[in-house]
């Protein structure tokens, strides 16, 4: 995965040229991990556009992953609907400074990172909605069309032991280095020994609170940014979107289990994934503990970046330790 920065006139030429779409204002950057990702105002028309750094291996994987949301958009589900580029494919490319880019473009959906409501946020309330509607999410990607080819990044849940572990010597914080150990821990002892009965499938892997968008009525307005998604365990999908709902509320373990209950009324969680939930949810809470402060000690500070970091890792720490006491996360869910 390569890093692509681009100023908002340039995102604005190069969408322009592959999307025949004119900005009638200056592009809104937005935040992203890799990618540069805009708010676009066309006329009397809003899209997002998210231009990435790409190449023959990768295009396929990013049609890919626009075919997917552009067909749970078309079913129904609360996905923003693809604008194909002119050439007629769902993403567009265009070769920009010597590396090609691609760009997909989305309808803009009127609705709220959840993750900036604050105390407006009913998280139980919320986590039950979250839970039901990725549960849905999940009954129609189990359909879906695989992956052009196998695809791993240090997010995903199957893996979480092995990354945390590789980034265990450039922690330097105490208090990271022992929310990783304690994360090992649960996945030694509560994970490993069910992973082989975990279903496998195609998940979103990425449900956090910049990727829910909720309705005026705190409700879910629409799921976005499916460049996590990959054939993994089921049950990341309801623990990643538990792990970040969690950080909210001064009652992350009401939050966790409400997700779980939503999730549990449309799709029952196999006795495995029962068995592993809670631990899974610590597990990526230290998993986004570890990856950003690394990044932040390799030098990612001082950029727009940074600063989405922050937003990714805000609140990570106590929520863990909040969930982590009493053996709680070591806990079958009832």
């Amino acid at each position: 995965m390569h890093t692509l920065t681009l100023t908002p006139r340039e995102a604005a030429r190069l969408l322009a040229e592959t999307h025949g779409l004119k900005a009638s204002e200056p592009l809104v950057p937005l935040g992203s991990e890799l990618a540069s990702t805009f708010h676009a105002t066309i006329g009397t028309r809003e899209v997002a556009v998210k231009l990435q750094a790409s190449s023959p291996k990768e295009l396929a994987v990013q049609r890919w992953r626009a075919a997917v949301a552009s067909r749970l958009s078309a079913q129904g589900h609360p996905v923003p609907s693809t604008l194909p580029a002119r050439d007629g494919t769902i993403v567009g490319t265009i070769t920009h400074n010597g590396g090609e880019v691609a760009i997909t473009v989305s309808e803009w959906i009127a609705g709220t990172p959840y993750g900036e409501l604050g105390e407006q946020l009913d998280t139980v309330a919320f986590g039950l909605a979250l839970g039901s509607a990725a549960a849905r999410l999940q009954a129609t990607l189990v359909g879906a069309q695989r992956p052009p080819r196998p695809i791993q990044h240090p997010w995903a849940a199957h893996t979480m032991a092995e990354t945390i572990t590789a980034h265990l010597p450039r922690i330097t914080d105490a208090t990271i280095a022992e929310i990783a150990a304690s994360a090992l821990d649960l996945l030694e002892r509560v994970v490993a020994p069910v992973v082989a009965e975990l279903p496998n499938t195609l998940v979103h892997q990425d449900l956090h609170d910049s990727n829910v968008l909720a309705d005026a009525d705190g409700g879910i307005a629409a799921f976005i940014d499916f460049d996590d998604m990959l054939v993994g365990w089921r049950v990341a999908e309801p623990a990643i979107a538990a792990a970040y709902l969690a950080r909210h509320t001064d009652d992350p373990r009401a939050a966790v289990d409400a997700v779980a209950a939503g999730w549990e009324a449309a799709l029952p969680f196999a006795e495995a994934e029962r068995r592993a939930y809670r631990a899974l949810v610590l597990a990526r809470l230290a998993l986004n503990a570890v990856i950003w402060h690394v990044r932040a000690g390799d030098g990612g500070t001082g950029d727009d970046r940074a600063v989405y970091g922050e937003l990714r890792s805000a609140g990570t720490e106590h929520t863990f330790h909040a969930l982590l006491t009493d053996g709680w996360a070591e806990e079958e869910l009832a």
